[in-house]
């Protein structure tokens, strides 16, 4: 299938990379078809942790993200059961966790929403933008602007995993 997107002109995509948000994005609920993308010829020459969440109905909706172990190492939040449950994730293997990133000019001010992940189940493809409650012990000290890098411009608490 064709798309426009808005980074990387019109591509093509295959029908198993679709990742279906049955419930959409928390601001964007009204679209539920997104794809991720990265540009592999930069990626090969230069180390970078982002990846775009490209809606394909409409070409302007793309959110920058990025593997939240790249900001805090060992990221392993308590999902709430039933999202899990909606997701078909019955096995904490089949969930992908990325962070929506907010890049500054001033790249030390950027910042990684670790409270409301975007957690996809890589055997359906389906995925949800999850706020995590703060009552479960496993949550607390996942913030909203959570600081990406040091002021180095390096990652704040990890090399990541890598999506």
């Amino acid at each position: 299938m064709k798309i426009n997107t808005k980074f990387f002109g019109e591509i093509d995509i295959a029908d198993d990379q679709l990742i279906l948000f049955p419930y959409g994005i928390y601001g964007f609920e009204n679209f539920n078809r997104f794809v991720l993308l990265h540009d592999k010829e930069y990626e090969e020459e230069n180390e970078t942790v982002f990846r775009f969440l490209q809606c394909i109905d409409d070409e302007n909706l793309c959110f920058t993200v990025m593997d939240p172990d790249y900001v805090e190492q060992g990221y392993n939040p308590k999902l709430p059961e039933n999202y899990t449950k909606k997701l078909g994730i019955f096995d904490e293997n089949e969930a992908v966790y990325l962070v929506i990133a907010l890049i500054s000019e001033n790249l030390k001010e950027s910042t990684a929403n670790m409270q409301g992940p975007i957690v996809i189940n890589s055997k359906n493809m389906c995925g949800a933008q999850i706020i995590l409650e703060s009552s479960e012990p496993e949550n607390t000290g996942y913030k909203i602007k959570h600081k990406i890098f040091k002021t180095s411009g390096e990652p704040a608490d990890g090399e990541g995993s890598g999506i």
